[in-house]
């Protein structure tokens, strides 16, 4: 058993492998085999067919600086969701106590406390005051 890890060892060398943009498409081919489960298309297979052949082509490529940066650009845009979505989480947290406003001059996010009347409101970022009514 050493022997065929060894092997399969000497085989990855110098290749990509998995990495977190595999894992992703993964969870995609993933998805795609659930549905195709129950709809039965062809273009579901196709697409399970061309999701599968791109993860072997990613973790088997020699193009490392390439499919590196392809991983870095998905990073990216990982990074991105996952900060909309606390954001998000946030707000609905806040629903009760508080109501987020945009700024009148830089369009900052502000978050004032639900207090029924009209308010004057400063923002950090730029320095503005201005009104707001709250219901």
């Amino acid at each position: 058993m050493n022997r065929f890890f060894l092997r399969l060892q000497q085989f990855m060398h110098g290749r990509n492998g998995l990495d977190k943009f595999c894992g992703f498409l993964f969870i995609i081919y993933t998805i795609i085999v659930v549905l195709n489960f129950f709809f039965h298309s062809i273009y579901l297979l196709a697409a399970e067919l061309l999701v599968a052949v791109y993860i072997v082509f990613r973790a088997l490529s020699r193009n490392i600086f390439k499919r590196s940066k392809e991983n870095q650009a998905y990073i990216k845009v990982e990074r991105k969701v996952k900060a909309f979505l606390l954001r998000q989480k946030g707000r609905l947290r806040d629903i009760k106590t508080h109501r987020y406003i945009k700024c009148k001059n830089c369009k900052a996010q502000l978050r004032v406390k639900r207090i029924k009347g009209e308010h004057t409101v400063h923002c950090p970022k730029c320095q503005c005051n201005f009104k707001v009514k709250i219901h």
